[in-house]
């Protein structure tokens, strides 16, 4: 019997296990490759960011020259120096004026930073060298000549700065003339101290541009000359510059490359292993970002899980063949009984029993078992038969509580000339704890409440429901009013919700005749307005603590906005900000003056689309955590 059973085992076992380590070897393979171009496509992500944000600097003073054409010098140089202190990857700014007559002196207030970190001063005139005159330098003739902004190939600029560097530009204008381009220059000997190690770490890159060029090389020799294509043929590596070729077409994806077997060549000394290069486009720039990782460093987590894959294999085979060794000389004759009394059952007799056993081991237990099973079978049919129409009872419930709590939310837009508006809500559970809601009073003007019950579920859309009824019956016709409507929710709230739930809650009076709205926030922060105008971007704090707290709770006085043409108001619950990455690094307030700024030319149910998106590129496929609830406010008339 042992070896009946032991031998067929052990092949069958010996086959899978086999078969097992190569499958595990490929998907563990697959996943890391997956890892590492998702890996990439982050890594490539934060680059731009980073290059995003240096850029914004230039954008930013070049619109601040644009309404200030009168800008004494000595602010224009104050305002430089604050751009390097803002960022510490900005190695200098400038600012560079086009001449108002042929053989004037150039004008070009210059900011940098010195090895020692202090700031330097210094006009780029023609003494230094002629930008304006002589085309090469594209740093200024390229936003010149397209009207837009633009990323300058890598130079060295000799005579101010004497560092190797790139500068991001931006044209500005005055009475619809060009005047002249604001810039910030990226240090390149240092990019890897100012924005490449807080992203790869201790890996090795490189940033290329689509020609193939190094904007970034750890060798700076290898800047500014020939391309990596040349390089890798003239050392004899035709596969480098093939699988270069494929890393600079802008789409992000993953290439091996062998090592060498001998001594590298200069500049190579890290590829005396196979190198996993991964690579994705940096899209503000259009250059590509490719980091190399040593095979053995990536498949070292994979050498480990097989290792302890064939342990534990191999460790479960020696424990089965010794089951089967003990277990063969005691089952026979008590499984035969056990057979004629399952087919029994099978047959319907659910009477039958198992006779003859009376041993204490686990045959006996099982014989115990499954006479006690036999015994239970009907009674737990009929209760799996109960608890299946109850789960679905709950269902339905819970499918019914959604519904009621989705009729609560406005059918209908409110009645506000000039303005475009739009809510959005959506559960993290059947059921939540966010809502919106407006509502038309006699005169003309609309209340807006957007708030937040602290968690999601039944308990807290209980507590919307009350919340909405409360501020419907509370809200009166006169701003004056508005604080002692929000305090009479917060009390009637404070006696009836349990302790430790609270609401926050932005409740607004609009008065679309005026351009203006009234604004209470309890605890419910931030409050984003965007003034068009002038490209401003308040974020407000909370006027007060959350509604429920604490009785006779005091809030500050509303706050007053006025609209102009094009002024966007944001409100948003936490859900939006708290929704982490798989890093764990949230989308965060930043994320939202980002989104504002970029998107509020948008309608405003189309701006609540696109948030949505972004959040969801944010968060890479985590899960929904938290309720989302968004309310825009946008004015659309354009004054005569």
């Amino acid at each position: 019997m042992l070896l009946l059973i032991g031998l067929p085992t052990l092949t069958i076992y010996v086959g899978v296990l086999g078969l097992t380590l190569q499958r595990l070897r490929v998907v563990n393979r697959a996943e890391m490759e997956a890892s590492i171009t998702q890996r990439a496509i982050s890594d490539a992500a934060r680059f731009d960011a980073a290059f995003r944000e240096i850029a914004t600097i230039a954008t930013t003073t070049a619109r601040f020259v644009e309404i200030n054409p009168d800008l004494p010098l000595g602010q224009l140089e104050q305002q430089l120096r604050s751009n390097l202190r803002i960022n510490p990857a900005v190695y200098g700014a400038a600012c560079a004026f086009e001449p108002e007559a042929p053989g004037d002196d150039l004008l070009c207030p210059y900011v940098y930073r010195r090895a020692d970190g202090a700031l330097v001063t210094m006009n780029i005139g023609r003494d230094v060298y002629d930008w304006h005159a002589d085309p090469q330098w594209d740093w200024y003739h390229t936003p010149k000549r397209t009207g837009s902004p633009s990323w300058s190939a890598p130079y060295f600029d000799d005579g101010a700065g004497n560092a190797l560097m790139v500068t991001y530009s931006v044209p500005f204008t005055q009475d619809g003339a060009f005047r002249g381009v604001m810039t910030v220059d990226i240090d390149i000997a240092h990019l890897r101290e100012t924005v490449g190690g807080s992203i790869v770490g201790d890996l090795d890159f490189v940033i290329l541009t689509p020609e193939g060029h190094f904007v970034y090389n750890r060798n700076p020799e290898a800047v500014m000359s020939e391309t990596v294509f040349d390089v890798a043929e003239a050392i004899g590596r035709p596969d480098i510059a093939k699988a270069y070729r494929d890393i600079v077409s802008g789409e992000p994806g993953l290439t091996t490359l062998a090592g060498w077997r001998g001594a590298p060549p200069a500049g190579w000394e890290q590829w005396t292993e196979t190198q996993w290069v991964f690579s994705a486009p940096v899209g503000s720039t259009g250059w590509v970002v490719a980091t190399m990782m040593p095979e053995s460093r990536v498949l070292a987590a994979v050498r480990a899980r097989m290792a302890m894959a064939t342990g534990a294999l191999a460790l479960t085979l020696l424990l089965i063949l010794a089951s089967v060794w003990f277990v063969t000389g005691r089952l026979v004759r008590p499984i035969k009984r056990l057979h004629g009394a399952v087919g029994e059952i099978a047959r319907g007799n659910l009477d039958a029993r198992v006779t003859g056993i009376d041993t204490n081991d686990e045959v006996g237990e099982l014989a115990g078992a499954f006479n006690a099973m036999a015994a239970d079978l009907r009674s737990h049919l009929d209760n799996l038969a109960a608890a299946e129409a109850h789960r679905a009872k709950v269902e339905g419930d819970l499918e019914l509580a959604r519904t009621i709590q989705r009729s609560l939310l406005p059918a209908t837009l409110p009645n506000a000339p000039n303005f475009d508006i739009a809510g959005w809500n959506l559960a993290a559970d059947q059921t939540g704890g966010d809502y919106y809601d407006w509502l038309e009073l006699p005169d003309g003007q609309t209340i807006f409440t957007l708030a937040d019950v602290t968690g999601h579920g039944i308990g807290p859309a209980l507590i919307v429901a009350a919340c909405r009824a409360y501020m419907r019956a509370s809200t009166s016709l006169g701003a004056a009013e508005l604080a002692d409507a929000v305090l009479r929710v917060n009390d009637l709230l404070f006696a009836d919700i349990p302790s430790g739930r609270f609401v926050t809650a932005a409740v607004g009076l609009l008065d679309p005749a005026a351009y203006s709205m009234t604004l209470i926030s309890a605890g419910q922060a931030p409050i984003l307005f965007y003034q068009a105008a002038s490209g401003v971007l308040h974020c407000w704090h909370a006027d007060g603590l959350p509604l429920g707290i604490m009785e006779g709770a005091p809030f500050d006085a509303p706050r007053t906005i006025t609209f102009a043409p094009g002024d966007v108001l944001l409100l948003t619950t936490d859900g939006f900000m708290e929704w982490p990455d798989v890093g764990g690094r949230q989308f965060g307030i930043d994320g939202l003056e980002a989104f504002l700024r970029e998107h509020h030319t948008m309608d405003a149910e189309a701006m609540i689309a696109a948030l949505h998106e972004r959040v969801l590129a944010h968060a890479g496929g985590v899960a929904q955590g938290d309720d989302l609830t968004a309310l825009v406010i946008r004015r659309v008339e354009v004054d005569a």
